[in-house]
């Protein structure tokens, strides 16, 4: 055998070596910065060195600014969704005026395929209240407003949930008295 196929076989396995996708561990270590192009709006993400991690084309729109740990992103097919960077979904957020809901307290609402609301954590994507109720709005001073037996009532461009049982819960989801007005 001559050295020349060697020398090729040997620079082919190093070119392939280079070109594999990129592991967990070569993943930036700093937040990723959301980019728009202008001329169509589409979005990607970039690290702080200029390198495109998410190339543009991959989600519709996104609507984290700062990619730290999570972030919401549209996939192509029109569904919100949460992810990590390893671009892993890790939920799906709570859709509100058109959009993914605004954290509040350091979480926000995500659903499930049944259409139950819980809550996730807006700094490590971690589901910290599984979706189990039928209503359920942003906390606010450590409480949020919870219903079950729920049916949503629409009148006209507007809709509100009418729930059977109503209560306050913690972070944890712990039954709290009602914020007195």
């Amino acid at each position: 055998m001559s050295k020349v196929p060697v020398a090729l076989l040997l620079f082919g396995c190093l070119s392939v070596a280079a070109c594999r996708p990129e592991t967990r561990a070569e993943h930036p270590a700093g937040p990723l910065r959301l980019v728009q192009r202008l001329s169509d709006d589409a979005c990607a993400y970039v690290s702080a060195a200029g390198d495109t991690v998410i190339p543009f084309g991959r989600y519709a729109r996104a609507a984290t600014e700062r990619f730290d740990k999570v972030a919401l992103v549209l996939q192509p097919g029109g569904n919100w969704v949460g992810i990590d960077r390893q671009e892993r979904v890790l939920f799906r957020p709570f859709i509100f005026d058109n959009g993914p809901d605004y954290p509040a307290e350091g979480v926000l609402r995500i659903v499930d395929a049944a259409g139950l609301i819980g809550y996730a954590d807006t700094a490590t994507g971690r589901v910290v209240l599984a979706p189990q109720y039928e209503a359920a709005f942003p906390f606010e001073h450590g409480r949020a407003r919870v219903g079950r037996r729920c049916q949503l009532v629409r009148e006209g461009e507007h809709s509100y949930w009418a729930c059977a049982a109503w209560q306050s819960i913690d972070h944890a989801g712990r039954p709290v008295p009602d914020a007195i007005p």
